[in-house]
This record gives C-alpha cells, structure tokens and sequence, in this order.
C-alpha cells in the first residue's frame, strides 16, 4: 500500500481535515455556498449517461478517486495503478468488495476511464493501469464546483481552482485527498442522516435535487415543501422511476421526508434530512480546505492566509432559520 507520512497519526489526520466544520458553518457565506455547491454538482451530472453509471454514487466517486491516488502514489517497486492495489485499498477501507472492485476496473476500462499503461516493476513484467486524461478531467470539473463554493468560505481555494489544471499539482491534490481517506475520513461519519441517500445509485445528487428545489423567498435547505418530480429525476440520472419512489418511501420510513398533498407530488425535507446534508457539505469543503492548503504548500505556495485561523475573520451569522 502506499507510504504515508509518519509525522502525523491517521486520528491527527482526520482531526484536523475536518477542524474547519464549526468554523465553515457560521461563515455568513455557509448556505450559499452550499447551495452553489450542490446545483454545480447536480448540473455536471445531467445527461452524462457513463458518468452517472460508474462515477455518481458515494462508491464510484470514491473508487475514480482511489485511481487516481494509486497511480500518484507508487509502492517500494515504483508499481502505481493496479488491480489488486486497488481491490485492497477498497476492501481496507469498506468502499467495496474485491469482487466488485475488480468489476469496476473492467467497467472503467470499457467506458474509457482506464487503460493498460506500460511495464514496469523490478522485473519489468508488471503492466499497471493509468488513468486516462478522460478521468482526470472529470474530477478537475467536479474540484471546479467544490473549490468555487469553498472559496467563498476559504480564499485559498482561489489558487487551488487557478492550478488544477497544471498536471503536477493535480497529482498532488489528489495524494492529499486519497491520503485523509485512507486515513480514515469519512463525510457519512459527520452525517449519518444522509446515509439512506449516499448508498444508493444517484442517491446524493436526488438529495441535493431536493435541496436547491425550494421556492422562490423560501430558506436553504427549504423549509417548504419541494416537488418530486420522479420521471424527471429519473431521466436526468438514468435510474428508473420504481427507484426514485423506492429511495423516497425509504427515506419517510427513516423520518428525512414527508409526504405532502400536492396534484404532483410533494415532499416536506424533515430536520434530520436537513441538518445532515448541512453536515454532509461543511466535512466536504473542511476536508477539501485541508487537503488543498497541503497541496498548496507542497508545491511552495503558502496559503492566503494561515491555515490554523481556519478562514477569513467574520462574525457568526444567526441560525435560528437553519439547522
């Protein structure tokens, strides 16, 4: 597996990659940049029929992530992307099953996300997979809507988005953030409420659907009740209807929603629901803030402003309308 560094212990990792959560969540800028993180995440997956199969659920995120970190940090032998490199890395930290992962490397290969590269090993009989440009450029576009959200919290995400395109740093961002990971970070662990939706196909983006659906005058998450337009939903992440109205009846079992009379079908997102996904977002952008000022410290740049201040200095903005 690759070598970390030892100056840290994984809980100081985690402890610090998620430090920033309070502090993220009386930013006066919280909710939206929230709310611009989400309808960013929701609008780069419509229509993408390959990326909403393989890459939209926690799993698959996680898995296109977990590549991109094996092939960035080679073992003692100079090995990067492997299959077995990867069926372990999954099997460690309960993304998956070996079985499944090695099922997603064959899926992946097919859709283009992953290619056989030279070889290599000391005996040179070793032929790892790389991930192609394909790949790359869909995480590029996903960091492109965290780090515009987060930099409305965090200016050093400003000069994280200006350098994601520069191969070199994305390599590096990518090692940090695999690294907290695989140390043990875990945005579910920080809210357990959106589990119901992250384990599910296209789960999280239907969640997130329901976040920005308020109506106009209406709070971030909605205090109202938002419409659930199933065959849309279902079109515009390629799952079937009967697996919206499945996640929706799972999701009023669990006490997230409740159903409200409406000719069309409306839903009331209860607090647990809402005060999750606010969880949900803030560990997101708290580890991303973390990851991405070690990035900008590895290639020389010192963050805009010192990392332990947490951000900019603001006064708390009133809660009492949100979770």
């Amino acid at each position: 597996m690759p070598k970390r560094s030892q100056t840290l212990t994984n809980a100081e990792i985690v402890s610090r990659a998620v430090a920033r959560m309070d502090t993220f969540r009386t930013h006066p800028d919280f909710f939206p940049a929230t709310e611009r993180c989400a309808r960013g995440l929701v609008g780069m997956y419509r229509g993408h029929r390959l990326l909403n199969r393989i890459l939209n659920d926690r799993g698959r995120v996680v898995f296109g992530l977990f590549a991109l970190y094996l092939d960035a940090t080679p073992d003692e032998n100079g090995v990067g992307l492997t299959v077995t490199r990867i069926a372990t890395l999954c099997q460690e930290t309960n993304v998956c099953s070996r079985g499944r992962a090695k099922a997603m490397v064959m899926l992946m290969r097919w859709a283009g996300y992953l290619d056989i590269g030279g070889e290599t090993g000391p005996n040179r009989r070793q032929r790892p997979l790389v991930p192609t440009p394909r790949l790359l450029q869909e995480q590029i576009n996903r960091w492109r809507q965290l780090c515009g959200a987060l930099a409305m919290l965090h200016p050093p995400a400003e000069d994280v988005l200006a350098r994601i395109e520069d191969p070199v740093f994305a390599r590096t961002l990518v090692r940090e953030i695999g690294s907290r990971f695989h140390a043990g970070v875990r945005l579910l662990h920080y809210a357990p409420q959106a589990s119901v939706f992250a384990e599910r196909d296209a789960g999280i983006l239907i969640a997130m659907s329901l976040l920005i659906s308020g109506a106009e005058g209406d709070a971030f998450p909605p205090e109202q009740p938002v419409p659930v337009p199933v065959a849309a939903l279902a079109r515009q992440f390629f799952v079937s209807r009967a697996h919206v109205l499945k996640l929706m009846r799972e999701a009023e079992q669990e006490g997230l929603i409740a159903r409200t009379p409406s000719p069309t079908g409306s839903v009331h997102l209860l607090e647990p629901l809402r005060s999750g996904m606010v969880a949900f977002f803030a560990a997101m952008f708290s580890v991303l803030a973390d990851a991405g000022d070690a990035a900008l410290v590895a290639a020389g740049e010192a963050p805009s402003f010192p990392a332990s201040a947490g951000g900019q200095v603001f006064a708390p903005r009133d809660q009492t309308a949100h979770p």
